[in-house]
């Protein structure tokens, strides 16, 4: 076992310990998902090496980050049904495409790297995005922000896997390893933004899908 999984492994078990303490489970594999792309993000804002970051992470940090992550996840109505759950947000028609565009485009990575449960996730996400879109009258949509806050979830989970060396769909060259990341962390951020926006405010999209 390398360094690099023998840290992940280590801090992999103290974030599942502090998150049971707060009352949340994660599994080993998205534990060291979420620290991978932690680490990863945090190197590139200190202009740091990994190794440099890994090096600079303490139990400070890792409570810290368990916190952020347990309150972002309850924000997700964990256990909740989705398609019942109260419908806040206004979505544009064009903005749901563009969403399920991206979950399609991630489940290509969870299937080439055989991951089931990343599948059954991203399929449960799409299924109830177009079981509520199905039931719009007009260009906007309503959904309920925690599906929001989950498929952006998904999308930079997949996105971290990624840049930890997955798999890529056949068709896609390792050239485009980092621009792929890079889209879907964009469709996170932007699927997130519309969730936290306030009422009053005109959702927008984030980017011209296939631009010419």
């Amino acid at each position: 076992m390398g360094p690099r999984q023998s840290w992940l492994g280590g801090w992999s078990m103290e974030l599942r310990a502090v998150l049971l303490d707060l009352g949340l489970t994660l599994t080993d594999a998205d534990a060291r998902s979420v620290l991978s792309e932690r680490i990863d993000e945090y190197a590139a804002n200190m202009g740091v090496s990994r190794e440099g970051a890994q090096q600079e992470f303490t139990d400070e940090h890792l409570v810290a980050f368990a916190q952020s992550l347990a309150l972002s996840i309850s924000d997700e109505a964990p256990g909740a049904d989705l398609v019942e759950f109260e419908r806040t947000i206004s979505m544009p028609v064009t903005a749901v495409g563009l969403t399920t565009a991206a979950v399609a485009e991630a489940l290509k990575v969870s299937h080439v790297n055989l991951d089931d449960k990343a599948l059954v996730a991203g399929l449960s996400l799409l299924s109830t995005l177009g079981m509520i879109t199905a039931e719009a009258s007009t260009f906007l949509v309503l959904v309920p922000r925690p599906l929001l806050l989950r498929i952006a979830r998904f999308l930079d989970t997949v996105a971290g896997s990624i840049t930890g060396g997955a798999n890529l769909p056949d068709g896609l060259e390792q050239l485009s390893r980092g621009d792929f990341a890079d889209i879907l962390r964009r469709d996170a951020d932007g699927i997130r933004a519309i969730a936290n926006a306030d009422a009053d405010d005109i959702p927008r999209l984030w980017r011209i899908p296939n631009p010419r």
